[in-house]
């Protein structure tokens, strides 16, 4: 999420930067956790948005408002970004072909205030998300003790216990992407195989993986990055966390005695 944003900031072309806002929307409603915690800001929405009960007293009724305020504040940036999700999409499936759509959706966000309200949506989403997960990790993080898991907001990878931090700067690496389809994307079913092409297209949004001589290389590099940041952070107590091979069917697993 941080690195759409990131990419949108820096962005300078209008259609880029709605390529950027589909991208980001893509992985909001793609990735579980990230669905989940949005499911979650919407059922609560609900509860609070609507008219108070007409015996609630004063401080009960200025603490709704203000919860139901700041509700639709949210679902009011997060609106602005789905517009234009939702065009883009409809524009991809034409090919491009209805020109009106577009010269709409470049109309309608190309104010001087645009660029900056748009960033702003990107914010308040990212803010709220970041927070409830703030709030579950803090609540499950004896339950997770001497579990294997990978805490996707601060890079940080559990290995029976074993901290290893992935991620020492602000930054998604390559490592960090592989982990996430790992243990994010594929939470249920964490102990399978997973080939470098299915990661290539679904973290990397690589979709001429296989057209590409020695593409596997990338990322064989970074499960070899990860192996080496256990087995140095660890003290050798872990020094062989991923199995993988190489070339065109190349894959990678978790070795089973960690899980």
């Amino acid at each position: 999420m941080l690195e759409f944003t990131k990419l949108f900031c820096i962005e300078t072309n209008i259609f880029q930067r709605f390529v950027i806002v589909y991208k980001y929307f893509k992985f909001l409603n793609k990735d579980p956790i990230v669905k989940d915690v949005l499911q979650k800001i919407f059922n609560d929405t609900a509860k609070i948005i609507g008219e108070p009960e007409e015996s609630m007293d004063e401080d009960k009724f200025l603490k709704v408002k203000g919860d139901a305020l700041f509700s639709r504040e949210f679902w009011v940036y997060y609106t602005n970004l789905e517009v234009i999700y939702g065009k883009m999409k409809k524009l991809q499936k034409c090919h491009l072909s209805d020109k009106t759509e577009l010269e709409q959706l470049s109309k309608l966000f190309s104010k001087p205030y645009s660029k900056k309200m748009l960033e702003l949506s990107f914010e308040v989403i990212n803010s709220e998300v970041f927070n409830r997960l703030d709030q579950e990790t803090f609540c499950d993080e004896d339950e997770k003790e001497g579990e294997t898991y990978f805490d996707e907001q601060k890079g940080v990878l559990y290995i029976k216990g074993e901290r290893v931090e992935i991620n020492k700067q602000d930054k998604i690496t390559n490592a960090h992407k592989i982990l996430r389809h790992i243990f994010i994307t594929n939470k249920d079913n964490t102990a399978d195989d997973f080939f470098f092409s299915e990661i290539a297209e679904d973290e990397f949004q690589e979709l001429d993986y296989k057209n590409r001589a020695n593409n596997w290389r990338k990322y064989a590099r970074a499960c070899e990055h990860i192996n080496a940041k256990a087995k140095e952070q660890t003290g050798e107590a872990v020094i062989d966390f991923l199995i993988f091979n190489t070339g065109d069917t190349a894959k990678v697993k978790i070795n089973s005695k960690y899980l």
